[in-house]
């Protein structure tokens, strides 16, 4: 009966640590899908991000794909801009899977083939962003997540959508 105690005390002395650190959950959209977003904060410097969302694909006629991103992110600056809130500038690496449409481009013979395929997507992330805490449990964001990576679908390719991910996204994470 001791022991059982003493584990049952320890599992929930750790999933109180657990619930102790902030988290944050939302929605993030961009040109490249809308996402399903969760932040847990590691600590005051780092914290893992994981968004799971649509692909809105390569052009108005292709179906829509799904694709995870996780990234790792480390906050580098913590600016005093205003009396209320916080600021965060971060930046971290990242890996990506999905389901997703893409145009892809090889040669027949003489000729050069344009066509639009759904397949597999493997590729790495990196994301830069900017974040602000309101004094609220509300998050604003704004990031770019470029991808590099392979589109395996009838053909192998360059996930040429990846490049999209320049164009900066908008997120709202309720914190918690």
């Amino acid at each position: 009966m001791k022991k059982i105690s003493i584990i049952v005390s320890l599992l929930l002395g750790i999933s109180a640590a657990a619930m102790a650190q902030p988290r944050a959950a939302g929605l993030r959209i961009g040109a490249t899908g809308l996402d399903a977003s969760f932040q847990y904060d590691q600590n005051r410097n780092t914290f893992l991000q994981g968004d799971l969302g649509m692909d809105f694909g390569s052009s108005k006629d292709a179906a829509v794909g799904f694709k995870f991103t996780g990234t790792y992110n480390i906050v580098w600056a913590r600016p005093a801009w205003t009396d209320m809130g916080t600021w965060a500038l971060y930046a971290g690496p990242g890996v990506s899977l999905g389901y997703v449409g893409d145009k892809v481009t090889y040669k027949n013979e003489l000729t050069k083939i344009n066509t639009r395929d759904h397949g597999f997507m493997f590729a790495l992330a990196a994301q830069a962003g900017i974040e602000y805490n309101f004094d609220f449990p509300l998050q604003l964001a704004a990031d770019i997540r470029p991808y590099i990576g392979l589109h395996v679908g009838q053909k192998a390719g360059f996930y040429g959508r990846g490049l999209l991910g320049l164009i900066p996204t908008l997120s709202a994470r309720y914190r918690f």
